[in-house]
């Protein structure tokens, strides 16, 4: 019994590509942000935290959340943008913190990809992917 409808496997390639376009998954290149630590007295300050955090597309605040609580150190943003936290940190606890916070809170587990957005639901945040369409829930911080 046939539709009516018939078509040619190319046709429904091509169908298939264009609901599909502009979608982005594993197969593109994420370039990490790396940070610019300045150690001065007894505080640590990443020069390009605004930076940063736009290249995540992740909110200043929760950013600077994450590492004073994975530091246990206080935190604030001045007014140039950058982070300053009280100790001293070297660059490789930096990037590996940075490393663990892009894997956690902003690539997609089940597609790779970096276009996420990251909804807060009471106690809960949900890593919702703009590419596969996933959707990951873990607890807030």
């Amino acid at each position: 019994m046939s539709s009516g409808l018939e078509y040619r496997y190319e046709e429904l390639l091509d169908r298939a590509f264009t609901k599909l376009a502009g979608r982005r998954g594993s197969e593109e290149v994420f370039e990490m942000p790396r940070a610019s630590v300045l150690i001065i007295g007894g505080k640590t300050i990443i020069q390009n935290f605004k930076d940063i955090a736009h290249a995540l597309g992740r909110d200043e605040e929760l950013l600077r959340r994450y590492f004073a609580k994975e530091l246990n150190t206080p935190s604030y943003i001045n007014e140039a943008g950058q982070l300053e936290l009280k100790g001293k940190f070297g660059s490789a606890a930096i990037s590996q913190l940075l490393e663990r916070f892009v894997q956690k809170y902003v690539k997609c587990s089940t597609c790779g990809s970096i276009h996420t957005k990251l909804i807060k639901k009471g106690k809960v945040f949900i890593l919702k992917c703009e590419a596969c369409g996933a959707e990951t829930s873990f607890q807030a911080f």
